[in-house]
């Protein structure tokens, strides 16, 4: 068996001690949504997020919608800037007083719609008039707005407003409070491929949600921005989508667990974002699950972690909480290295630290 060497060893203990004073240090992972607010087909929507190096957002279970804010949309007005002039005007033909966001309006943009944050803050933004997006009908004879959730682009909107209601929502600034939140279905990764419900990333959805079956014409999945419900629909229906970015970094070298543990302090020094990486430290629970996924999409059966046993306890190499209680209290000699498997059984495996597998290391700022 390959003993850790005597360099190896130091620098392991120089990066522990780094980290003891860390008391309390939970869980690391971090995920960075970007929730694109025009509407856009399933596919499209996961092509955009895969542009930018993100991907459609990938969410295992309901606990973890907490830190997603998806309240903010979205809606065409009846303002544009008129082709002739280049004044801006509203299609009630009255002059209305208009609360434009910060540096706004966009010269290059023609046509404006209203931004919902929250039930005290809402703005004016020029936009694109051929996007997408939901839009807002002036009522007939009842002061407010219908809210369209259907996303069209500007001339569209203004067409169904005039055949439909009193045309796109024209107002004082003093009326948008009539603008309300909104339960707006948002594309996430899920969708039907073949006989089974997968992401996007090409895994599995475990079951957590107990996804209904649909019928034929509705095979994508959406997440409803306030009550954060999952619902089936049609992947051709034009939406806002969420994108989904973490820091986790799987590497697919056959390394011993050492080798991995070096490997991964090096991206650090060849990156030029400023960000360090480590052997990743894993919590039980929702971040279990999450990472247990991960895994699935390893060349090897099991991945190196930074759990190690040293001095007669488990350890993080970060100096995370430890807080699996059923790993071997005097593990056999060699097998001191931690490891996430496929085959997952809900916790840790010791192995063999000399094993070579693939590892996962995670990204963060010092």
């Amino acid at each position: 068996m390959k003993m850790m060497n005597l360099s190896g060893l130091l620098t392991f203990f120089i990066f522990l001690s780094t980290f003891s004073t860390a008391s309390g240090l939970g869980s690391v992972l971090s995920r960075d949504w970007n929730h694109k607010k025009y509407g856009s087909n399933w596919e499209d929507a996961q092509n955009i997020c895969r542009r930018y190096n993100n991907d459609l957002a990938t969410i295992y279970t309901q606990s973890q919608t907490g830190d997603i804010y998806l309240k903010k949309y979205l809606a065409w007005i009846g303002l544009h800037r008129e082709s002739s002039s280049k004044d801006w005007v509203w299609t009630d033909g009255e002059r209305h007083n208009v609360d434009w966001g910060n540096n706004e309006p966009d010269n290059n943009e023609d046509c404006a719609a209203i931004i919902y944050h929250n039930y005290n803050s809402r703005e004016v933004y020029s936009r694109p008039c051929k996007r997408k997006q939901f839009f807002a009908c002036q009522r007939n004879s009842t002061p407010g707005f219908h809210f369209i959730m259907m996303a069209k682009s500007w001339s569209e909107a203004d067409t169904y407003c005039t055949d439909h209601h009193n045309g796109l929502a024209s107002f004082e600034w003093y009326n948008m409070s009539y603008f309300s939140q909104q339960d707006i279905p948002t594309w996430i990764g899920l969708h039907r491929n073949g006989g089974s419900w997968k992401w996007s990333s090409g895994l599995e959805e475990d079951k957590q949600w107990n996804l209904a079956e649909p019928n034929n014409e509705k095979n994508c999945v959406a997440i409803t921005s306030l009550t954060k419900r999952l619902t089936t629909q049609n992947c051709q229906t034009l939406l806002p989508f969420l994108c989904m970015k973490d820091n986790l970094v799987l590497v697919k070298e056959n390394s011993s667990w050492e080798e991995a543990f070096e490997h991964c302090r090096s991206l650090g020094s060849s990156s030029n974002s400023g960000l360090h990486f480590n052997l990743l430290s894993v919590q039980p629970g929702d971040e279990h699950t999450y990472v247990k996924n991960k895994v699935m999409e390893a060349d090897t059966e099991e991945v190196w972690t930074g759990l190690r046993y040293l001095g007669n306890e488990w350890l993080w190499v970060n100096g995370a909480d430890m807080l699996y209680t059923d790993l071997p209290q005097c593990p056999i000699l060699w097998q001191r290295c931690g490891a996430l498997s496929k085959n997952d059984t809900g916790t840790m495996e010791a192995r063999d630290c000399s094993e070579r597998k693939n590892f996962l290391c995670y990204s963060y700022n010092p």
